[in-house]
């Protein structure tokens, strides 16, 4: 009689790898129904509130996103929106249809002669400043304002840090004392390289903190017969005279001297672009409380 275990053994190696093949297959179609999913709720995107849908976070981040919206200050809720870069879907087809059908508008537009905003969202909320800001700006345009400029600025302390670079003028040496209320922001702005401090500023720099007369006794002091008019012409002179750096760390710590170098981007272009990120986090704020639910 013929020995039939090899058979048995083809017969079961054949019958696993049919169960493997079927069982691959169906973990296959599940992969697929479950990116066909995620795209189709990338494409439309989740609840945010009641009429909106948005785009870009996951569950924390719309969390945080509606708990922002009930706040009457809209400086957190346009950080959030800086830093994140949601998409709230009804809101920038909104503010897309704004930009298309009134950019160039005349200031006589007003609230009334606007078309509703979706979710009970109040366009009169708005100043005249902030609607025309909304009205003459491509919400698709490209953003100066993302993770990578804010991480420079403080991060979600970004509002005080360019705050205080914009009211400044660039390549101008300031003496900040330790006990200075923005010594903090100043050493912030050091650390990202948005500012120079102490030796890394030229000597010729350093030395522009100090007054015409100072310049003049340190002039006299290190035997130059020079006589000097202007700041300029003195701090470029007394740059190359040795013992110049030794008088003025006399008269200021070195570390406490800061200089603001000049951006990449117009610092004018960032000021515009906040200011109508606080117009649409003002405008996403404006949902009656009693509507700001789910359901």
């Amino acid at each position: 009689m013929a020995d039939t275990t090899p058979l048995l053994i083809v017969a079961g190696t054949l019958a696993i790898l049919l169960l493997i093949q079927q069982w691959l297959a169906q973990v296959s179609k599940r992969a697929k129904a479950a990116k066909i999913d995620a795209k189709t709720e990338q494409a439309e995107g989740k609840p945010l509130l009641k009429g909106l849908s948005v785009m870009g976070l996951d569950e924390r981040g719309i969390s945080s996103l509606r708990t922002l919206m009930k706040d009457t200050d809209s400086i957190p809720l346009a950080t959030f929106l800086a830093f994140n870069q949601p998409i709230v879907q009804e809101l920038d087809r909104y503010l897309q249809h704004l930009f298309t059908q009134f950019r160039n508008a005349p200031d006589a537009v007003t609230a009334a002669s606007l078309p509703a905003p979706p979710a009970g969202m109040r366009i009169d909320a708005l100043s005249t400043t902030e609607r025309n800001l909304l009205l003459n700006r491509n919400p698709n345009q490209p953003r100066h304002i993302n993770r990578a400029l804010m991480a420079r600025f403080g991060g979600h302390a970004f509002l005080a840090h360019f705050s205080l670079y914009n009211s400044r003028d660039c390549a101008v040496t300031l003496h900040v004392p330790p006990f200075d209320a923005q010594r903090q922001l100043f050493e912030t702005l050091a650390k990202s390289g948005i500012a120079s401090r102490g030796r890394q500023i030229p000597l010729q720099q350093r030395l522009s903190v100090l007054k015409m007369q100072e310049l003049r006794r340190m002039s006299k002091d290190l035997k130059l017969a020079q006589k000097f008019t202007r700041k300029a012409d003195a701090t470029e002179a007394l740059s190359q005279i040795p013992g110049a750096a030794v008088l003025l760390s006399m008269q200021y710590v070195i570390d406490d001297l800061f200089m603001l170098n000049p951006l990449d981007v117009d610092p004018h272009a960032i000021e515009q672009e906040w200011a109508w990120l606080v117009a649409s986090a003002k405008l996403l704020g404006s949902i009656p409380p009693r509507r700001t639910s789910l359901s």
